[in-house]
């Protein structure tokens, strides 16, 4: 999953189901159905963030969104490019990643440490001529611990309204769990 990180991030550790790395050891496709990464931006990895600078970092992403996650935009089709080159080498055969129509849906998980937003994103796959599109939703997370931000994502299909409360409340339960294991002493 390293190879699907943004440039200027540094990917701390993913997780994905048992049954999907099960699927994978065999050579086939994993589901997808959940999985999670916790990330961190290169040039702030030694940076003493405070809570101002959580706030501002978190009030950028609200204001530019829309930029960032419009479809035709350099942000989105630089990552396309990107995971379909990242999933073709992990898969070893050409795959297309195409997101298209991502939907800001809002904050969910907002206190002094914490920014957590909801985006649907619809993702649309080839290998060879086999395509499937699914419709994703994606929490980022801006998260304050020890004095740095680390960036905690969540990825779940969509299947029906309930799974958005589900991985609105995975993410905050995972967030206070980071925090409270990064507590300072």
């Amino acid at each position: 999953m390293a190879t699907t990180e943004a440039p200027q991030n540094d990917m701390l550790f993913a997780h994905m189901p048992v049954s999907d790395c099960d699927l994978m050891r065999k050579g086939s496709a994993p589901t997808y159905d959940f999985y999670t990464k916790v990330s961190v931006l290169r040039i702030a990895r030694e940076m003493a963030v405070t809570r101002e600078m959580l706030a501002n970092a978190a009030e950028g992403y609200r204001k530019n969104a829309g930029k960032l996650l419009d479809p035709n935009g350099p942000e989105i089709q630089r990552m396309n490019k990107r995971l379909s080159q990242g999933i073709s080498d992990l898969d070893s055969r050409e795959t297309t990643i195409d997101l298209s129509k991502p939907q800001q849906l809002g904050e969910f998980d907002t206190r002094p440490d914490v920014a957590s937003f909801l985006t649907m994103i619809t993702v649309t796959t080839t290998v060879g001529t086999a395509q499937a599109t699914i419709p994703m939703l994606s929490t980022t997370t801006f998260i304050r611990v020890k004095q740095r931000i680390i960036f905690v994502y969540a990825f779940r299909k969509y299947r029906s309204p309930a799974d958005m409360e589900a991985i609105k409340q995975f993410a905050r339960k995972w967030n206070t769990s980071i925090l409270t294991a990064n507590r300072s002493q």
